[in-house]
């Protein structure tokens, strides 16, 4: 195993590089600058996946950058937190495939390889962020991947592209900013900026300096995880945003501002006292959001907006869980960070599809179109049946342990308001599935569309099986991250 560790700085740093190589290279040669992102993303999922063996095989491993140790050196750590950059690479690789023919329309060609290049420098900012195990570091890291994120947004034709990207730098700069005054804070009480290493140190902190630095971590990571009530920016940036990078928006990217939380439970995992306010706060904002997102996408027309509410909704579900902080709950929100990634991705992707054929967004203006398109409405109304938590798709998984969870923490409330939102999740899919399936069309861009090319159906058709095979295999994912849970809330019970 002693050479795996090596391979670590190469999935962050491949794609930043190809990235910025990609305009220098083929900025007038767009079917070349897709042919080398597809091959830069493929090595690095390779490499990803070959991580994960080890991970599996061995345990969790690290790599100090240029042999210089924690507290001075950076610090790269591979374990089942960090494991998520595996389908992070997956899904980035499958929306590189499917942008090929729907960039055609929907980017300026000027605009093509520098959108592969910021597909890239996302790529590798998301997998870097996810593997640090340094403060300052993930600052880093989270600033390459949301600012490659806000002009990915900005690539859209649509008029409310520039105004939706502008919003979403504008959130995004306050996340960072409160990530790192609190690296800074942490690094004042403790003299290290290594998570780990402050982690130890931190009971000779003083009670104010840390919850200072608890509070701007935990809120920095929740705009950017677009938690309630900092959610606002998140629907028209993924509305507004090219199909292929909706789904890297609401499959990858919130779901860093998890993974930043998950981060921050572990650097606070002794300090018991303070992290039972923001355990509980992340519960009641979680159904907030939960409920809220829910009945906001209730009411959307727009199929994208509609997808975008849903992704407000699954994000609550995933902080209930990691709020109750017990085992059940928390290894079902770590499950279901994955699984809806999965979810959403197929989702985005198939509306993309749509659009790209029909021209059409509203919901109603869909009618009868599984009749021109089988294949993509058939994806759409499987995965849309999978977000709904429908046994056994993957959306069930991590639903259904966090319901168990709520139990066992006597949360009733909370696992009303799940239940609640479930059902209304339940209904717009219904609404979808009606419109697609059992309504005549009243649209002749509906009545005369085909389906889209190959290139576009396969990531589809290979996400809506996940959506299936995640939730039959559901009980090896809970099992392969429920160890990292005593190490993420220590005390707490």
């Amino acid at each position: 195993m002693t050479h795996w560790p090596h391979w670590l700085p190469l999935v962050a740093a491949l794609p930043m590089v190809g990235g910025v190589l990609t305009p220098l290279l083929f900025r007038s040669r767009p079917s070349l600058a897709w042919a080398w992102a597809v091959s830069i993303a493929s090595v690095t999922t390779l490499a990803s996946s070959a991580l994960l063996l080890t991970l599996v095989g061995s345990g969790p491993f690290s790599y100090a950058v240029g042999g210089w140790l924690p507290d001075y050196g950076i610090e790269l750590q591979f374990d089942p937190v960090s494991a998520l950059i595996s389908p992070v690479c997956i899904i980035g690789l499958l929306s590189l495939i499917f942008s090929r023919r729907y960039v055609e329309r929907s980017i300026d060609p000027k605009k093509v390889s520098f959108f592969y290049a910021l597909v890239l420098v996302n790529l590798g900012g998301l997998n870097g962020f996810m593997m640090t195990g340094d403060l300052f570091n993930m600052f880093v890291f989270m600033e390459i991947f949301s600012v490659s994120a806000y002009a990915l947004v900005a690539t859209a034709r649509e008029p409310i592209a520039a105004l939706a990207a502008f919003k979403y730098l504008l959130m995004g700069a306050l996340s960072s900013l409160l990530v790192l005054f609190s690296a800074g804070v942490v690094f004042a009480m403790t003299g290290t900026l290594n998570i780990a290493d402050a982690a130890s140190r931190m009971d000779v902190a003083g009670p104010m300096p840390a919850a200072l630095a608890l509070a701007a971590l935990a809120t920095g990571f929740a705009v950017k995880a677009a938690l309630f009530p900092v959610h606002f920016w998140l629907p028209d940036a993924h509305a507004a945003a090219p199909a292929p990078v909706s789904a890297i928006l609401s499959a990858l990217v919130v779901k860093a501002g998890v993974v930043g939380m998950l981060r921050t439970l572990e650097l606070f995992a002794g300090a018991e006292q303070l992290l039972q306010p923001l355990l509980t706060s992340l519960v009641w904002l979680g159904a907030l959001g939960a409920l809220g997102g829910a009945l906001m996408a209730l009411v959307q027309r727009d199929i994208k907006l509609m997808l975008a509410y849903s992704t407000v909704a699954n994000i609550g579900y995933i902080f209930i869980g990691l709020g109750l902080a017990t085992a059940s709950a928390a290894t079902g929100a770590m499950a279901h960070t994955l699984n809806h990634a999965v979810i959403k991705s197929a989702l985005f992707l198939a509306a993309g599809a749509i659009i790209h054929r029909t021209g059409l967004r509203h919901i109603d203006d869909l009618r009868g179109l599984a009749r021109r398109m089988p294949v993509t409405s058939f994806a759409m109304a499987f995965a849309l049946v999978s977000l709904s938590g429908v046994p056994p798709m993957a959306g069930f998984v991590g639903k259904w342990q966090i319901a168990v969870g709520a139990l066992q923490a006597g949360r009733p409330a909370v696992l009303a308001v799940m239940i609640i939102a479930g059902l209304i999740v339940l209904a717009f899919s219904v609404r979808v599935i009606n419109a697609l399936y059992f309504r005549p069309p009243s649209r002749i861009s509906v009545a005369s569309a085909t389906e889209v090319p190959l290139s576009m159906l396969l990531p589809i058709a290979i996400l809506t099986a996940g959506c299936l095979g995640l939730g039959m295999t559901g009980q090896p994912v809970l099992e392969f991250v429920a160890p990292v849970i005593k190490n993420l809330y220590g005390a707490v019970p």
